[in-house]
């Protein structure tokens, strides 16, 4: 029995890539300062001390970071015995133009993002006018708020209660290719949100506007000291310009992908047999355990953690961050038992976002590639110089067509 696992910690990148400097990145490290503000002690905040992750280490992420920045973590060089390890490890830099979200989980996938996205560049007035607009005529809207670059979080207490009183929904944007959308759930209606959401995706498609992601951003709350933003977010992404390996297991062995989170989104629908929407971390894992419990043949179990994103890296939690990497840790354990014979076993990751860097942007760097298998020897990946091997990897191991870019890491 061939089935694949592959577990995506969103933004857990493991230093600088070496074009960092374009993005204005170099230096950056998320795993790194991390651990280093754990040692400190300086990331005690409803947790203590260094970082505790025994089974990351059992896989092999102290040495896929020394292979990637030639150190190790504060708090590590004494932990990580080469011989207690029971995966292949490596790391990855990625060719995509982009340090997004979509950029990097299509590049795993197989499908590099060779062009350029478009962005919003604009700090304020950021969307064009024949944008607004047509949003505006088409819904009938009294008019919109926001129309700049802002932190979600942010934004909503800034601009909800105008919203409340008005009617206006919220639009701004950020550093990557994002359109994003936030109304209350209640007093707006989610109904409304959505249907707002894929006439917005419909008109950027219209007008060429490569656009990433537009994102449905639903908040509750009944004024700004309470406003949360709930799990009912929803991305519309492009669609994948070339045939994902997910796709290609579909087609060619008639297998199942079951995408767990925001994977679903991220692909547009493609190539995802079963979706599972889901938030929150320990759901999330929760589910994969279940699902990698009844996995068959000839299936791939696609999951995004989000948190250590959207809820930490992006907000500049470093104890959060370290908090949930803990909690995944635990949770790992249980996934590591239900591997069995030829399953293979994925860690990685689709960019950066370190939770110490300026401003709250993602951040450019390498990946871990952490990858388990009970039947299979244990490897030194090195450098890969694509995410696109993990992809090329899962094609070669279930037999498929070979993928366009990437080289099989078997």
């Amino acid at each position: 029995m061939k089935r694949v696992f592959l577990m995506i910690l969103d933004s857990f990148g493991i230093g600088s890539s070496i074009d960092s400097h374009k993005f204005n990145d170099y230096g950056s490290d998320t795993f790194g300062h991390i651990a280093e503000k754990c040692f400190l002690g300086q990331a005690n905040k409803e947790r203590d001390g260094c970082l505790k992750i025994p089974n990351l280490i059992k896989l092999g992420i102290i040495q896929a970071y020394k292979s990637a920045t030639g150190k190790y973590p504060l708090g590590f060089h004494e932990t990580c015995n080469k011989s207690k390890i029971i995966a292949s490890y490596g790391f990855a830099s990625e060719i995509s133009s982009g340090k997004d979200t979509t950029s990097g989980h299509w590049e795993i996938a197989g499908v590099p993002v060779l062009d350029e996205w478009y962005y919003f560049k604009k700090f304020n007035d950021a969307f064009p006018s024949i944008l607004i607009d047509k949003i505006i005529k088409h819904f009938k809207l009294p008019g919109i708020l926001g129309n700049c670059h802002a932190s979600g979080t942010e934004i909503i207490t800034e601009l909800g209660e105008e919203h409340i009183a008005t009617g206006k929904p919220i639009l701004y944007t950020s550093s990557d290719s994002v359109f994003q959308v936030a109304c209350h759930e209640n007093i707006f209606g989610l109904s409304k949100l959505y249907k707002l959401c894929k006439k917005i995706r419909n008109l950027l498609d219209e007008n060429q506007f490569k656009i990433a992601r537009v994102i449905a951003r639903p908040f509750i709350g009944n004024n700004k000291s309470n406003f949360k933003r709930t799990k009912n977010r929803v991305d519309l992404s492009i669609q994948p310009p070339s045939i994902t390996v997910m796709e290609k297991l579909i087609i060619e062995k008639q297998g199942e992908v079951i995408g767990i989170g925001k994977i679903s989104d991220i692909y547009a629908g493609i190539g995802i047999s079963k979706s599972i929407k889901s938030f929150g971390l320990e759901e999330l894992c929760n589910i994969t355990i279940n699902e990698m419990k009844s996995a068959k043949n000839n299936t791939i179990v696609f999951t995004n953690f989000v948190d250590f994103d959207s809820v930490w890296g992006h907000r500049r939690d470093v104890s959060g961050y370290a908090k949930g990497l803990e909690f995944f840790d635990y949770k790992l354990a249980d996934m590591i038992n239900l591997v069995k014979g030829q399953d293979l076993f994925i860690i990685t990751a689709d960019h950066g976002c370190d939770p110490t860097w300026i401003g709250t942007d993602h951040t450019r760097e390498n990946v871990p590639i952490l990858i388990y298998s009970p039947d299979k020897k244990i490897n030194f990946l090195g450098h890969r110089k694509t995410f696109s091997d993990i992809g090329q990897t899962i094609a070669k191991y279930f037999s498929l067509s070979e993928m366009q870019y990437g080289k099989c890491m078997l």
